[in-house]
């Protein structure tokens, strides 16, 4: 049977703190690659997960559609996520059957849903999946079970609350409409596949972008997923003048969007607006409240302007471009230690300051931690492996540089990441030169970055820093010598790290109850 059909996966992504006896973190992408992926295709369904729709900046509007249309799903109910619940309350208001339910044996359904047959996949304590083929085989089964079904025509509903509104005359929305725009948005994102894929030069992709938008017309709010791509996609082209216009043509609801506003705040930093840049990110956190990513975007900005500073000779300001981004990174971390990302950047300027900030001592083991963590899970992407090198060559290590150096293999989803991981490394150097404490392997390492970015265009202070990661090239050839570091099973827990906030089942219930019940009385439809 030919994979015809998408199987729309709800779950939570990444690791995930778990607030049930057992282990303390599950991590949710492993779930996703190890069982739930697999058992999907054996049931010869495409599986596609929310944050793999072409959509990166904004999959609010991509993961409804999804939701709606799809004819499968699979929700993982594991650790009683709120948005994985609202996505289930969604889906079972349009949805009378297709919804598999799977959940974790070391977690707990909540007495709603407790009556469900959800399927309980086996992980140990240590988090880790401890009966892969059979929860592949089970799952699938399942699946394959109501496939059959839907082609006999004997499908039995899994929706309670569906059933319960097909008693007051309610049969489901009419998505005709839905689908052909879903159509019409798959042609686009085949398009932006094709520039991926084939555009090598920036300038051919950047016309290719502007022939799409004028396809899409960013003023029309149906457009939002095309045109949050062609956000996106400028940004990979560093077309940062088309960016800035993208947002200004976009319906206020939209352009309102955090993850808009943030990219806004991104582009305007890096055409060295830096006030404009900082207004409008300071703005986001007065009005719609602080956040680690939001406040790493500030960072990020901040760090820029340290960058133009330094190379205008302008010490003064760079000293006080510094500090203010040491300020922004660090608010991130406080809200997110686990965020790596505003780690990393916090203790690496930190070290750099003159003089050396006093704060360093008691956060860099917390930030060592974390990447030792990631880094040995085996589900590190760019930021990570990058940032493992970042704190070998701040720990003065050059073994652990030489393996992070080995490792650093992963993609870099755009062609600036290794740029900016080449800043920072540059930055460290520099200054410890300055001391007298410089070392001839940082020059190696840099040149090892600079030869393995395949860019060839690695200027010093020209970095676009951003908290993500997850595609591109950057392969490196054997130069250095592999480190003989030793990978402990399980990294010691540094003191004083903050405990994840246990889910709030409570209000996810609620959450998915209110999603179904403002559905059920918009859609709803009586019988003639």
């Amino acid at each position: 049977m030919a994979e015809t059909d998408t199987c729309f996966v709800l779950m939570p992504f990444g690791r995930k703190a778990n607030p049930f006896p057992g282990p303390s973190q599950i991590d949710f992408d492993g779930v996703y690659e190890e069982i739930i992926e697999p058992a999907v295709r054996n049931a010869n369904l495409r599986p596609l997960r929310a944050d793999q729709e072409i959509s990166s900046g904004l999959i609010h509007l991509a993961m409804f559609e999804r939701l709606l249309l799809c004819e499968y799903a699979v929700a993982d109910l594991t650790t009683a996520n709120p948005n994985v619940y609202y996505e289930l309350g969604v889906r079972h208001a349009v949805r009378p059957w297709s919804t598999v339910l799977i959940c974790a044996n070391k977690s707990r359904l909540p007495f709603d849903i407790e009556l469900s047959r959800a399927y309980l996949y086996s992980i140990d304590d240590q988090g880790l999946l401890s009966r892969r083929e059979g929860d592949v085989r089970e799952i699938g089964t399942r699946l394959e079970d109501v496939r059959r079904r839907r082609g006999s025509n004997q499908l039995m509903e899994d929706s309670p609350l569906f059933t319960l509104l097909r008693q007051q005359g309610y049969d489901g929305p009419d998505l005709t409409k839905l689908q052909a725009k879903l159509r019409d948005r798959g042609d686009a994102s085949r398009e932006f596949e094709k520039i991926k894929n084939e555009v090598t030069s920036a300038n051919i992709a950047v016309g290719y972008l502007r022939d799409i938008q004028k396809k899409y017309p960013p003023g029309i709010i149906d457009n939002a997923p095309v045109v949050m791509e062609l956000l996106m996609a400028y940004r990979r082209a560093e077309a940062w003048d088309d960016m800035v216009r993208l947002v200004g043509q976009m319906p206020g609801s939209l352009q309102k969007a955090v993850s808009v506003q943030e990219q806004l705040g991104m582009a305007l930093g890096r055409r060295h607006d830096f006030e404009e840049a900082e207004g409008v990110l300071k703005s986001l956190i007065a009005t719609r409240g602080p956040t680690a990513l939001t406040y790493c975007f500030l960072g990020v900005v901040r760090k820029l302007r340290l960058w133009a500073a330094r190379g205008n000779g302008s010490e003064l300001e760079a000293q006080g471009a510094l500090n203010n981004a040491i300020e922004a990174f660090l608010a991130g971390f406080k809200l997110d230690p686990r965020m790596i990302f505003a780690g990393i950047n916090t203790v690496l300027l930190m070290a750099v300051a003159d003089p050396p900030d006093q704060r360093l001592k008691a956060i860099l083991p917390v930030v060592r931690y974390f990447i030792d963590d990631a880094v040995h899970t085996g589900k590190a992407a760019f930021w990570e492996h990058a940032a493992a090198l970042e704190m070998a060559v701040l720990d003065n290590d050059e073994n652990r540089a030489a393996s992070a150096l080995d490792l650093l293999r992963v993609d870099a989803r755009e062609p600036w990441m290794p740029v900016s991981m080449l800043a920072n490394l540059t930055l460290v150097r520099e200054h410890r030169e300055q001391r007298g404490e410089g070392q001839e392997w940082y020059v190696s390492v840099e040149n090892e970055v600079r030869h393995s970015s395949a860019a060839g265009r690695l200027p010093p202070y020209q970095p676009a820093m951003e908290p993500y990661g997850n595609r591109g090239s950057l392969a490196r050839p054997d130069r250095l010598p592999r480190s003989s570091l030793s990978r402990s099973s399980s990294p010691t827990v540094p003191p004083n790290v903050p405990k994840p906030h246990k889910a709030k089942i409570k209000y996810a219930l609620l959450a998915a109850l209110a999603a179904t019940v403002v559905l059920g009385a918009v859609l709803k439809r009586k019988k003639p």
